[in-house]
Parts: structure tokens; sequence; C-alpha cells
């Protein structure tokens, strides 16, 4: 149902989520202990989805996020396997993460890690992220999250299915519920972030937390994923003020919105299949240099909050986001 990407390796050092972060070159490649930024999404790559990941891998990307529900995985292994043989990197240069559907919750989260594992043809991945706090196990959707949490913690480990795990489409109150009875914390928790979605409060929630914040839709209604609420608004790209600053900082619009979001402390996960276009993101942290004057003008963008990926009560049949920004 669902299904992105670019040489020197820059990560991203989560000190502040309020304040604009560092970056640093390192003197090798992985394994990492924490996710790269910028980071490679492959929802909706929509021709050859195996070369567009090699391709990546040779642009300099480092980190991968995939899902069960981009129906890709086995394209995606491909390419990364690709993608190392070009480079001459090693398995432990990536960092990959996947994601559990609502039908491998509960007791079916253990088989649902080795079938992620099966479709990339890895032997663990990083990072394994509940896709949703919804489960359908059995054809009836539940809030089972604390539940599911449980099991994801025995595969998690050095030496095991998965180093970390963590969350992803969650509103506050489910984080604060998981984090309550939890023995292992979220390594990362994904969620739709960009200008016209900043969330800056729930961001900030996480850096209090110590929980890494990745961005899926960093540029926003670009996609044409979300073409059902993508017409709200001017798209991105296109924005003039994001135009504006572009002009005025010797860089592109994309490299405006993936900068703000990386200055925050925030790894965005843009995907295109163009090498051109992998290789534009890949630069943002360098070519993309933003003043607090542009923040506050990229500030103004968020005063309306605009969401464009809302599947949860059209496909998962509860509710989601209740009490953050431009929740339904």
């Amino acid at each position: 149902m669902f299904q992105t990407l670019p040489a020197s390796l820059l990560i991203l050092i989560l000190t502040s989520l309020t304040t604009p972060t560092q970056a640093t070159i390192p003197n090798k490649n992985g394994p990492y202990n924490d996710p790269p930024a910028p980071g490679f999404g492959t929802w909706n790559l929509s021709r050859n989805t195996s070369e567009a990941v090699a391709a990546a891998v040779e642009a300099g990307y480092r980190h991968f996020d995939c899902a069960t529900a981009y129906n890709n995985q086995k394209e995606v292994g491909a390419g990364i396997q690709l993608g190392l043989q070009r480079t001459g990197l090693k398995r432990g240069d990536l960092w990959v993460t996947s994601k559990i559907w609502g039908n491998r919750h509960g007791g079916l989260v253990g088989s649902g890690i080795e079938n992620n594992l099966g479709e990339l043809g890895l032997e663990y991945v990083d990072l394994t992220l509940m896709h949703f706090p919804i489960g359908q196990v059995g054809g009836k959707s539940s809030y089972d999250y604390v539940a599911t949490w449980k099991e994801m913690e025995k595969y998690a480990g050095e030496g095991k299915l998965t180093r970390f795990i963590g969350i992803s489409n969650f509103n506050q109150t489910q984080v604060d519920d998981l984090l309550a009875s939890a023995t292992i914390m979220p390594k990362v928790h994904q969620f739709e972030l960009h200008p016209y979605l900043q969330q800056q409060a729930f961001v900030d929630y996480h850096k209090a937390k110590n929980i890494t914040v990745t961005a899926y839709a960093p540029l926003g209604n670009t996609n044409p994923s979300y073409v059902l609420r993508a017409r709200r608004a001017t798209p991105l790209l296109q924005n003039p003020v994001l135009k504006e600053i572009a002009a005025a900082r010797g860089c592109t619009p994309a490299q405006v919105s993936l900068k703000w979001n990386m200055d925050r402390g925030v790894i965005p996960h843009p995907k295109t299949q163009r090498k051109e276009r992998q290789k534009e993101n890949f630069e943002a942290w360098t070519k993309c240099q933003l003043t607090d004057a542009d923040r506050a003008k990229i500030k103004e963008l968020g005063a309306k909050p605009q969401r464009f990926w809302e599947i949860c009560s059209m496909m998962l049949r509860l509710p989601c986001y209740g009490g953050l920004e431009a929740s339904s």
C-alpha cells in the first residue's frame, strides 16, 4: 500500500531540539548508536526501487526507512545489497529501520520482525517501529500498544533481531502511557513534520524524554501520496517564503525545509528516485545555512497547521493524533 533518497557522510548530533544542532563528518561509517541524518524514505518509490536505493547509498545516505506496509522491502533489500557492492561498505555501515503493521501486534510481534528481515534479506535491523498505536488482530481494531511494546522489548538489543525499538504516529498521552510501564525506552518516534505542521511543543517533549524524532513527509504536500489533503495549502516547495529564503541563502526550497527540521534536531526522511534530487536533499546540511530571521519566517508558516496524512479513521477505524496540531 505504501513505498525514497543520495559524498561525505553527515551525522546529526541531537544536542538540542529548540536550537540549531551540530553535524560531524565521521572518520568511518557505522555502526551507529543513533540514526544518521538525513534518512532516505522508501514509501511509494514508483519506479526502479532497487536502483534508487543503491544510488542513494552511493550518494552518501546511510539511513534507510522501510516498513512492512510499503510492500517493497524485497526491492529495498536488493538495493541495499547492490549499494554495498558498489561502494565496498558493509552492512554495519548502514542504519536500517523497519516497522510492524497492526496485524503483527501482540504475540505476533516476533513473526512480524522476522518477516521484515526475510523481505529485506538482513539478519537484523537497527530499529523496529510500531507503525501505529492501533492493532488489527483477529479482525478488530484496538489501542493495544502497551502490550505490543512489551512484546517488542523481547526482541531488542545487540545480537537480537532488532538493535533498537521505537514508535510512530502516537500522540502524547499514548507516549506517556507506554513509558509508564516500558523497561526499554523508545529510541525514536517518527511522525509527520514539515513547515506546515511544525509541532514544536511535541518535538520539545521528546527532547526532554531523550527520544529521537524522525520526520516523514518532510517536504509536506509535495508528495503525490497526500493528494486527498494536498490542495488545502500551496505546495510547500512553491511557498513564496521558502523560495525567498532559498534565494537569499543560495540553496533550494527543499533544502530550506530539510535544514529547518535538522536545525531543530529532527531527522527528515525525504524520498526521490532522481539522482540530482538525492544529491540536493543530502546536501541540505552543508548548502543551506539559515538565520534566526529565516527560522522566524518559517515559524509563521505553521500558524494554521496542515496535516497531510491521516488514515486512522479510514483504514484503522480508530482516531489518531488526539491533542496534537491539526488532529481530526
